[in-house]
C-alpha cells in the first residue's frame, strides 16, 4: 500500500546540529566510507542524479547513547548489516522509508522508527531534503536501564516495534528529552559536559525509550502480564542470578530454593512463562554478551569469557549465542566500540 508523503518538519528540524565531529562531501565513494566508519559497513547507491548528492553526516557520543545526524540531498539507497545496537530514526525535515525484514515504515515529522539489533536494515525513498536524526543505544546499557524497571534481569532480547508514534501520549515525552539531550549538547556549559549529570540524562532518554515505545516487555512493565510470582520462585530466580555459574543442573536449583524439581517447573511455566534452565541459560548468554561487548580483544577471549559463565562446551555455547545474537561471540568481542549503527 502506498502511503501519502507531504512535506513536513517537526520541531527537531529547527535544531541544528551541535559541536560534533562533522563530515561533508559530495563524493560517493566519500560518503561510502565515512557511513561505514560512523555507522556500519553498507552499500549506498544512488536512486537520484549524482550532481545533486551533498552529504553532511555529524556523530556526537555520551555514556551508553550516541547522537547522529545525516542529510544527502538526494534520493539513495542504503543497505547495511544488522546494527548490533538500538537506533531511534527521527525525519526532521522530510521523510525515508526504513525497514527491516518485512516491516518498513515512512519516517515523517510524526512518525519515526526503532531500528533493533541483528536484522539487516535498508533505506530508501529519501526526500530531497530529508535530515535524519538518529539516537544510538548501547545495548547492554538499555538493558541494564530495563533490568531495573522490571526488578530483574531480563533474559530474552529486548524487542522493540518498529514503528515510533511522536504525536502519541507516550511518544511524546521520550520526543522532548530527546530535544533536551541534543540543545544540551550544543551549549558549551551544558549538562552534557558533566559526566555523571550526562549518563543521568542517557539514563533519562533510555528510561522514556523502554515506556513509550511497545516492545516485549511492555506488558510486564505495566504489570498486566502475570500475577506476583511467590518467595518461593523469586528466590529460585534471584539464585540463578547470583550464582548463574555454579548451577550444574535443575536439581541443584530446586534443592538451593528448597524446592521439589516438579514444583520448581511448574512455578517457572507458570509465573516466568519457560523452564528454569531456559532462564538460566538466557540469563548466562544475556551476561556473557555484555561482557564480551565491555572487554578487549587484547586481555581475554571469548572462550574464557563463556567458561567464567558455566558453558565449557564451546562450540555448543557459540551456536547458542549466535543463534540469539546473529553474530558470533569472537566478533562481538572484536566489534568496534564506537559509531552510531
Amino acid at each position: 500500500m502506498t502511503e501519502p508523503v507531504r512535506p513536513t518538519r517537526s520541531v527537531l528540524a529547527d535544531v541544528k546540529p551541535p559541536a560534533g565531529n562533522l563530515v561533508r562531501t559530495s563524493d560517493v565513494d566519500e560518503a561510502s566510507a565515512a557511513i561505514s566508519q560512523a555507522y556500519a559497513p553498507n552499500k549506498l547507491q544512488i536512486a537520484g542524479r549524482p550532481g545533486r548528492f551533498d552529504m553532511r553526516l555529524w556523530t556526537n557520543g555520551m555514556p551508553g547513547l550516541d547522537f547522529g545526524y545525516v542529510e544527502l540531498g538526494t534520493d539513495v539507497r542504503l543497505y547495511a548489516p544488522p546494527p548490533r545496537y538500538y537506533v531511534v530514526v527521527l525525519a526532521g525535515v522530510g521523510y525515508v522509508r526504513i525497514g527491516q525484514r518485512q516491516d518498513s515504515v515512512l519516517a515523517t515529522c510524526g512518525r519515526g522508527v526503532v531500528v533493533s539489533p541483528d536484522e539487516p536494515v535498508f533505506f530508501e525513498d529519501w526526500s530531497q531534503d530529508c535530515r535524519l536524526v538518529t539516537a544510538r543505544f548501547e545495548p547492554a546499557a538499555l538493558e541494564n536501564v530495563l533490568a531495573s524497571l522490571l526488578g530483574r534481569a531480563p533474559v530474552e532480547p529486548l524487542r522493540f516495534a518498529i514503528q515510533l508514534d511522536l504525536n502519541g501520549p507516550r511518544g511524546g515525552p521520550f520526543l522532548r528529552t530527546l530535544q533536551l539531550l541534543r540543545s544540551e549538547l550544543g551549549r558549551p556549559d551544558g549538562m552534557t559536559t558533566d559526566p555523571v549529570m550526562a549518563g543521568g540524562l542517557a539514563g533519562l532518554a533510555m528510561t522514556g525509550l523502554l515506556r513509550g515505545q511497545t516492545h516485549n516487555y511492555s506488558d510486564e512493565l505495566s504489570g498486566s502480564e502475570r500475577r506476583e510470582a511467590p518467595a518461593s520462585i523469586r528466590n529460585a530466580i534471584e539464585l540463578i542470578e547470583e550464582k548463574a555459574a555454579e548451577i550444574v543442573s535443575v536439581a541443584d536449583l530446586a534443592a538451593a530454593a528448597g524446592l521439589s524439581v516438579r514444583a520448581l517447573e511448574e512455578g517457572f511455566r507458570r509465573h516466568v512463562g519457560k523452564p528454569p534452565m531456559a532462564y538460566l541459560r538466557e540469563f548466562r548468554l544475556a551476561q556473557i554478551h555484555a561482557d564480551l561487548g565491555a572487554s578487549e580483544p587484547e586481555s581475554t577471549t571469548a572462550s574464557a569469557v563463556a567458561r567464567r559463565w558455566g558453558f565449557n562446551h564451546y562450540g555448543r555455547f557459540t551456536a547458542s549465542y549466535s543463534a540469539r545474537y546473529g553474530v558470533s561471540p569472537a566478533e562481538t568481542l572484536r566489534r568496534p566500540r564506537k559509531g552510531i549503527i
